[in-house]
């Protein structure tokens, strides 16, 4: 698959040259959802190809054409375009996540930022590297953690969203602009120390979860299993004190 795993690198790098070109430049065409470009549907459309050209027997979940998860002995997991409303505002970071599921577990991840020409890759078992250097997840726990909530706009619990703020408030916390695939990889590089993630998917995740483990660190969903499931929609990740802390602060906010 090493050769396959290049194809799919060198495709997202070549995709995400050319929609920066278009960043801030392009219109939103949703209908039935909001932060909808015909990038979204060229880039999923083009992976879903080259994945079924390869292997026929493999399957394709992706978040708009493809959103009906199909079990399979091999499953490819696709965002085309993580952040698309950033990427329609010309904002960074946006950018793209592929993640191969082999039996259940993801085995290959790539996530690209064009924004700044950066490739994140993990591979199960070698590491995790952005544009080919090894990442290490910060192991430093300071005085004041760093910690990033990412809150979907369409988070419908808003009594636990509000709770997890008023808890998360309490460490050097932070919110961005930044889409969620390329914020896994920025917890990955030590940018920061943990991530609480209310998602309105689980796309963009599969990716993070492998690049986050191969660089040293710890991801879970809410029901503590470190494997993504297409239904799950709360994450945890950083290194291991900081992602049982913030697994606490949950557990203690669900049963309030």
């Amino acid at each position: 698959m090493e050769e396959f795993y290049k194809k799919i690198i060198k495709h997202m790098i070549r995709s995400g040259k050319r929609i920066k070109k278009r960043a801030g430049r392009i219109e939103d065409i949703g209908v039935t959802k909001k932060f909808l470009t015909v990038e979204d549907l060229k880039i999923e459309r083009e992976l879903k190809k080259i994945i079924k050209i390869n292997n026929p027997k493999h399957e394709f979940y992706s978040e708009e054409e493809n959103f009906n998860f199909v079990s399979a002995e091999d499953v490819w997991v696709g965002d085309p375009i993580s952040g698309t409303a950033t990427f329609i505002n010309g904002l960074a970071h946006y950018g793209m996540a592929m993640a191969h599921v082999h039996k259940g577990k993801v085995v290959f991840a790539a996530i690209y930022d064009p924004t700044v020409d950066q490739m994140y890759t993990a591979y199960k078992g070698k590491g995790a590297f952005l544009n080919g250097q090894r990442l290490k997840i910060s192991k430093n726990i300071p005085d004041k953690i760093n910690v990033l909530f990412l809150l979907s706009r369409n988070w419908k619990d808003k009594r636990i969203s509000d709770a997890m703020l008023r808890e998360l408030i309490k460490f050097n916390f932070y919110r961005t602009n930044n889409c969620e695939a390329i914020s896994w990889c920025h917890l990955a590089r030590g940018i920061y120390d943990g991530i609480v993630c209310f998602s309105k998917d689980s796309f963009p995740d599969f990716a993070g979860s492998l690049i986050i483990k191969e660089a040293g660190g710890q991801f879970f969903n809410i029901k503590g299993e470190t494997e993504v499931a297409p239904e799950d929609r709360i994450f945890f990740g950083g290194n291991a004190e900081v992602v049982s802390k913030l697994k606490f602060i949950f557990k203690k906010i669900t049963k309030q």
